[in-house]
């Protein structure tokens, strides 16, 4: 019987020790899908046609901001410029990721500028913005990050333990190795 490298308790990938394994399971999957589909019909029920063109300009509107803060990480960030990203439309990892292993220490960097920075541009937009479409922002960005906070979270006892540690992530599981 073939086992994945990671399945194995002390594996090992080059220097690095298999530290600590997260799995998705297909009912955050469904949930996490539902609470699109939720929002969705709030905006129909209250906006009409108006309420799911916002939503959708919303989503992309935010994938275009989160593009624009991470590009702007990477100037602060050179490791995180080594690396490649893509855009993935798989849930929970919507919007962008890391597309190979990554450092933990840059991906929570990454992340955590990309949430507070988001957060802040939304708040300045404040004021100029259709009620609908600031409840989309609002909505998408919180959505489309709370699998990679969660994930933080989950990990952040192994923030200062693991600062040279790598991060796979995976469609269904994530891993965490160190030195």
């Amino acid at each position: 019987m073939k086992q994945k490298l990671t399945d194995h308790p002390n594996a090992t990938i080059y220097q690095y020790k298999h530290v600590k394994r997260i799995v998705v399971p297909n009912e955050i999957l469904i949930s996490y899908l539902l609470c699109a589909l939720i929002v969705l019909a709030f905006q129909y029920m209250i906006f009409n046609m108006y309420g799911i063109f916002s939503t959708f300009i919303g989503f992309v509107g935010l994938q275009v901001l989160h593009l624009i803060i991470i590009w702007l990480t990477f100037i602060n960030v050179h490791q995180a410029a080594d690396r490649k990203w893509t855009w993935s439309l798989t849930p929970p990892w919507t919007g962008f990721k890391p597309a190979n292993d990554i450092s933990f220490s840059v991906f929570r960097r990454v992340h955590n500028q990309v949430f507070w920075l988001g957060i802040i541009i939304i708040g300045i937009l404040y004021p100029w913005l259709p009620p609908s479409f600031m409840l989309s922002l609002i909505f998408w960005h919180i959505w489309l990050l709370a699998p990679k906070i969660l994930l933080n979270l989950r990990l952040r006892k192994y923030a200062k333990k693991t600062k040279a540690g790598i991060l796979r992530i995976q469609t269904k599981e994530v891993n965490l190795f160190q030195p």
